[in-house]
């Protein structure tokens, strides 16, 4: 009777064994389960990739044309394949200009341009400071100033309210003229309330609205000019200038007279616009602010 006994208690210290060994392999599952890194929600919680960076493509380079009738009214024009540099490196456009294209501009110095936007310019210098920027004109005569072919590495979205004109102006032709030091640079806008973040001043050094004139000059009233940006089949932008003569005349020079010959002309001027990613929303000129910086000169 023993040893049936004693085999009995053998056997149920096997099966005992048994379930302990299953128990704890069914554990070690369990926490193997739960220590598996769960890859769909990895996934679904991966970061957004950040959208790429506007940048002008330098691969392809824009074309400047300028053109304007004359006080005779011969037709004058110049041509220039240009290609993305600095206002040093500029080349001969017409007799007395020379021309450069260059990315930024105003807007960016002055803190205003759009988060994800690019700034373009295309930029005119006097070869000679003693002659006339645009010879044998009137006060009615209009300069044609068209940027085409710039590319970027991405669709864009372009308005003409973001584009403006710069002009400088000789601090010692500023001297023998009576125009304050401080008004030796000025800006023509299309935008009739774009003040640039508040760094400039309408009256000062600023005229906001001044190429905001329709397509017929016409009907442009009291503005200087007009503007036409758009994007080409090509994904590519042509931005087109037209301005009167005066739009060169500073707004504090004393003497109030927009006759050739009676202002002091800028030694330079430059256009620009401002692209922005397509799908983008542009900037509200008008928004509130938290913070108002002081007007820059």
């Amino acid at each position: 009777m023993f040893r049936p006994m004693t085999a009995r208690k053998h056997a149920t210290g096997h099966g005992n064994t048994r379930i302990l060994i299953s128990t704890i392999l069914m554990s070690l599952s369990c926490l193997a389960a739960h220590a598996e890194p769960d890859t769909s929600s990895a996934a679904d919680n991966k970061p957004t990739a950040d959208p790429p960076l506007l940048l002008v493509d330098t691969t392809h380079e824009p074309h400047v044309r300028v053109n304007w009738t004359d006080a005779d009214g011969k037709a004058h024009k110049g041509d220039l394949d240009a290609p993305y540099t600095v206002d040093a490196d500029r080349r001969p456009i017409t007799d007395n200009l020379e021309c450069f294209v260059a990315v930024g501009g105003t807007r960016l110095t002055k803190g205003a341009g759009h988060p994800r936007g690019a700034v373009v310019r295309v930029g005119f210098y006097k070869r000679d400071y003693g002659k006339a920027m645009i010879a044998n004109v009137t006060k009615d005569t209009i300069f044609e100033v068209t940027l085409s072919g710039v590319r970027f590495n991405q669709p864009v979205d372009v308005y003409p309210q973001s584009i403006i004109q710069h002009l400088k102006y000789d601090p010692s032709g500023m001297q023998q003229c009576g125009i304050p030091g401080d008004a030796k640079e000025q800006l023509n806008l299309a935008s009739p309330v774009d003040t640039l973040n508040d760094r400039i001043v309408p009256g000062r050094n600023a005229s906001l609205g001044a190429l905001a004139g329709g397509a017929d000059p016409a009907t442009w009233g009291n503005a200087l000019g007009a503007v036409a940006i758009k994007t080409e089949d090509d994904g590519s932008v042509t931005m087109t200038v037209r301005f009167r003569y005066p739009a060169l005349r500073n707004i504090r020079d004393p003497w109030q007279s927009d006759l050739p010959g009676t202002f002091l002309e800028p030694i330079h001027f430059h256009l620009e616009f401002e692209a922005i990613p397509s799908g983008d929303q542009p900037l509200d000129p008008t928004r509130e602010r938290e913070t108002k910086p002081a007007p820059i000169n």
